[in-house]
């Protein structure tokens, strides 16, 4: 193993741990926001494409998704600029 490949290593390590922490906040603010209700409404349709309820739970698994799709979808174009680099 040569220096270089231990540092992309622990970059990669940093980097997931820093998504999971990303993910995690994202189900924190989705459960704070499905705690405090939306007034008077009952679900939201994101896009049309799916009804989301208003509840502390599905908030969080909301919340939790949307965040890893996008740090999923970053991730993965930065590992292909990664390798034209």
């Amino acid at each position: 193993m040569t220096i270089e490949s231990d540092d992309r290593g622990a970059g990669r390590r940093i980097l997931s741990l820093l998504g999971l922490g990303m993910i995690a906040l994202g189900g924190v603010l989705g459960f704070v926001v499905g705690a405090n209700g939306g007034g008077g409404i009952d679900a939201i349709e994101p896009f049309g494409l799916v009804t989301v309820p208003i509840s502390p739970g599905a908030m969080t698994l909301y919340g939790m998704g949307v965040i890893a799709v996008a740090i999923g979808t970053l991730y993965a174009l930065v590992s292909v600029a990664s390798r034209y680099d």
